[in-house]
């Protein structure tokens, strides 16, 4: 808002809308990029959605800010950067079945033991991310049944989530990692199951906008780097409309997702002032044009 307010008194040949997005993340819901998914499906009015879709040909472009919620940029002494693509996301929940019993009674050798198996596999997660570069892993979320002290749990339900620039490198990894449950299961006599699948698409952003926000952090001295988002953002959503770009602002501590998370206001200085530089010469480029 304060990029759009800086540019009173020009006169742009394109108007300028600043749009709120709500569940980006997906908590409340479960599902990623509610708000800009209603945006290119049926804008702002559901009981008008037939009508209502964006027009792509009356669109110049999207651009978005965002603090990188990582810690590269600051690692590389960059107070912002220039996103290439956005990752590309694998969501899963998988269920190992084995035997509940009793932690006294059931010897080691007979045991069936859901968790020491998921363990396994959440260990063979972490080793794969590691040896494949760009790919990152987390299994984020355990649900232990029936979770007690002197049971042997029964069953373990497990997240995961998978991510790297490249589709076909991500999928290649979610297949590795099934194969590999599959097998720990069969040498354990325990089950295993996937019970849902989501999949997000990478989205490189826009080549052209990107030169332009390159130029306009040059013209500040700003070494910008190129950087790949790991993070989902609404503009995964909106590159899929118009041409997209994204620029990050450095994170202090590479803090997300906690109250630590936040950026440092000479960052959100010169972030404007790029911001401002990119619609002027977006819209000199859209004269000439």
């Amino acid at each position: 808002m304060e990029a759009v307010a800086s540019l009173e008194g020009e006169k742009l040949p394109f108007a300028i809308e600043v749009v709120g997005f709500s569940e980006e993340e997906g908590v409340r819901y479960k599902t990623p990029y509610l708000g800009s998914r209603a945006l290119r499906e049926f804008g702002l009015a559901p009981n008008q959605w037939p009508h209502a879709q964006i027009d792509k040909s009356r669109v110049v472009g999207y651009f978005e800010a965002h603090i990188e919620q990582g810690p590269v940029l600051e690692a590389e002494g960059a107070p912002l950067g220039i996103v290439t693509t956005i990752a590309g996301q694998s969501r899963l929940r998988v269920r190992f079945s084995g035997q509940p019993g009793h932690a006294g009674t059931s010897p080691m050798t007979l045991r069936r033991d859901a968790l020491t198996v998921a363990s396994r596999w959440i260990l063979a997660v972490e080793s794969l991310a590691q040896e494949t570069p760009g790919l990152v892993a987390t299994v984020g979320s355990l649900e232990v049944v029936p979770n007690t002290a002197n049971v042997i749990p029964g069953e373990v339900v497990c997240s995961l989530d998978l991510r790297h620039d490249c589709d076909d490198q991500r999928a290649a990894a979610v297949e590795t990692l099934l194969d590999v449950a599959r097998e720990i299961t069969k040498q354990r006599d325990v089950s295993f199951e996937i019970i849902a699948h989501s999949s997000q698409p990478a989205a490189p952003m826009d080549p052209e906008l990107r030169n332009v926000l390159h130029a306009a952090c040059e013209r500040f001295g700003i070494e910008a780097p190129p950087i790949v988002s790991g993070a989902g953002h609404d503009a995964t959503v909106m590159a899929g409309v118009t041409p997209t770009a994204m620029l990050f602002l450095r994170t202090p501590g590479g803090a997300s997702h906690c109250p630590e998370e936040a950026v440092a206001p000479e960052d959100v200085e010169l972030a404007l002032h790029v911001m401002h530089n990119f619609l002027i010469d977006i819209a000199g480029k859209f004269d000439r044009a």
